[in-house]
């Protein structure tokens, strides 16, 4: 287990707003394979256009943001320009906003990896510190995240920050939050283009704590196709 609410949380500025947003659909969401960051690199589909100009337009009638940044991957990146585009804000990119490396899983189904290496995925998501085969662990994604968190944090206090990224980083995010194992993100879900948000309490603390307001808002998506 990691130390989830210090790391996730640490030089954080009272006040400071985390929206969090998904990217929007690939080929790879569609098929529910294993999509990280060394792996192929597929753009968004018809699907992930369309949702990503509804995060857009979600973001833009409730107050947008201060700052935009997202992760360097083409699905994230992509998405994020249409929000850019909506709201007026440039972009800036974050490496460490990438998704996990999922190794020698990547662009595989979960029943492929179970086919193949039984019982080696179970063994995984049930702890937060070995790394996927070839890959990184919760741990490793977790703590590049949190410090992304913090400099914005610090460099935009009292602000609202959108960040455009990714399944794990939304949901270590969240988890961080809540200050408990970062292993318990394997019992969350994120929609393509879902958004959560976290908000830093004036305390005195300047470890926390965060107040998560929402979770996974995917009211924007209705209607949009499977």
């Amino acid at each position: 287990m990691g130390t989830t609410g210090a790391t996730g949380t640490a030089g954080a500025t009272a006040g400071t707003t985390f929206l969090l947003a998904r990217h929007g659909a690939t080929a790879h969401t569609a098929q529910g394979r294993l999509s990280g960051c060394t792996g192929e690199d597929p753009p968004l589909s018809e699907v992930g256009r369309e949702q990503a100009r509804r995060l857009a337009a979600a973001l833009r009638g409730t107050g947008g943001a201060d700052v935009l940044a997202c992760s360097p991957v083409l699905r994230a990146r992509q998405t994020a320009e249409e929000v850019a585009a909506a709201l007026g804000l440039a972009l800036r990119v974050e490496e460490d906003l990438r998704e996990i490396d999922f190794g020698d899983w990547e662009g595989r189904t979960p029943a492929e990896v179970d086919r193949d290496h039984p019982g080696a995925q179970a063994a995984w998501r049930r702890q937060s510190t070995g790394p996927v085969p070839g890959g990184e662990s919760l741990e490793q994604v977790g703590d590049r995240v949190a410090r992304v968190r913090e400099r914005l944090a610090a460099e935009h206090p009292g602000g609202r920050v959108l960040l455009v990224s990714h399944m794990y980083p939304v949901k270590l995010t969240v988890v961080d939050a809540l200050a408990v194992p970062r292993v318990v993100m394997h019992r969350m879900h994120v929609d393509p283009t879902g958004i959560s948000e976290v908000r830093a309490l004036p305390d005195g603390d300047p470890r926390g704590p965060w107040q998560v307001l929402r979770h996974n808002d995917s009211a924007h998506l209705r209607a949009v196709p499977a």
